[in-house]
C-alpha cells in the first residue's frame, strides 16, 4: 500500500509549464505530429527527449514468438524516453537488453522534442533541469514498481483489476458513472501489457463487468475505484 501511495503522490503532482525549466525547454522544441500506428524513431539521435502534448504512445518489444510486450504507455504531459538521457548526461547505459524498443502512437499524437545538443546546453545553463529529470525518473520508477507488484499477484483476475485501478488513477476522468479511462484500452492491449492471453483477459473483464465493477465499452469505466482495489488486496 505504501508503494501505491507513493505512486499516487507522484502522479498527483503537476508541472507548471511556465515555471518548470524542463517543460519550458521541451515546449520550445521541435513540433511533431504522428498518425495512429506510426512508429516514433529515436535511434537517429534527432530526438533525445520529448513531451507528449496530446494522444497516447506505447513502448513495447517484440518477443521471440512474435507477439508484442507493452512495457509502458505514455499520455499527455509524459516525458520520455529516459534511457538516452542517462547515456548523454552521465554516460550510463541503463538498458543492456538485446531487444529493440519501439515507440508507437496509439492515437493521433502531438509532441515536442529536443536533440542532444539542446539538452546538453540547457543543463549547463540551467542545472535545475536535473531536478526536473529526477522527478520524471521517480515517476518512471513508480511505474516499474507497479509492474512488479502486478506480477506478484496470484491470478489473472487480480492482475487485470490491479492494472485497471492504476490506469484509472493515471488516465482517468470522473463522470456520473464512475471513472472513465481515457486511454483506448482493448482486451488485446491489456493482454500485451500483462503478458497474458487475450482470452484470459476477456474472461477477467467479463467477471468484473458482472460484478458491476467496470463498464466495458469503447472506453472502460471503473464504477468504483476503491471497490475494484479491494478485489486484489
Amino acid at each position: 500500500m505504501l508503494l501505491e501511495n507513493i505512486g499516487d503522490i507522484l502522479y498527483s503532482m503537476k508541472y507548471d509549464k511556465s515555471n518548470t525549466p524542463l517543460l519550458s525547454l521541451l515546449s520550445s522544441g521541435r513540433h511533431h505530429k504522428f498518425p495512429k500506428g506510426q512508429v516514433i524513431q529515436f535511434e537517429n539521435g534527432r530526438i533525445i527527449l520529448c513531451v507528449l502534448n496530446t494522444g497516447y504512445v506505447k513502448r513495447y518489444i517484440i518477443t521471440n514468438d512474435g507477439s508484442k510486450s507493452i512495457q509502458s504507455i505514455y499520455g499527455p504531459g509524459d516525458i520520455f524516453p529516459l534511457t538516452p538521457v542517462f547515456k548523454e548526461l552521465v554516460n550510463r547505459n541503463i538498458n543492456r537488453g538485446q531487444e529493440i524498443i519501439y515507440y508507437e502512437a496509439m492515437t493521433p499524437a502531438i509532441l515536442h522534442s529536443i536533440d542532444r545538443k539542446a539538452l546538453r546546453d540547457a543543463v549547463t545553463e540551467t542545472p535545475e533541469i536535473y531536478k526536473d529529470l529526477l522527478y520524471v525518473s521517480g515517476c518512471r520508477l513508480s511505474t516499474h514498481i507497479h509492474r512488479l507488484e502486478n506480477m506478484s499477484l496470484k491470478n489473472a483476475y487480480h492482475r487485470v483489476a490491479h492494472q485497471l485501478v492504476y490506469y484509472a488513477g493515471k488516465f482517468g476522468q470522473k463522470n456520473k458513472q464512475g471513472t472513465i479511462i481515457l486511454l483506448p484500452l482493448t482486451h488485446q492491449i491489456l493482454a500485451d501489457i500483462l503478458n497474458l492471453a487475450r482470452e484470459t483477459v476477456t474472461n477477467s473483464m467479463v467477471k468484473l463487468h458482472e460484478k458491476n465493477l467496470i463498464i466495458d465499452n469503447k472506453n472502460i469505466i471503473v464504477t468504483d475505484v476503491e471497490k475494484l482495489r479491494r478485489v486484489y488486496q
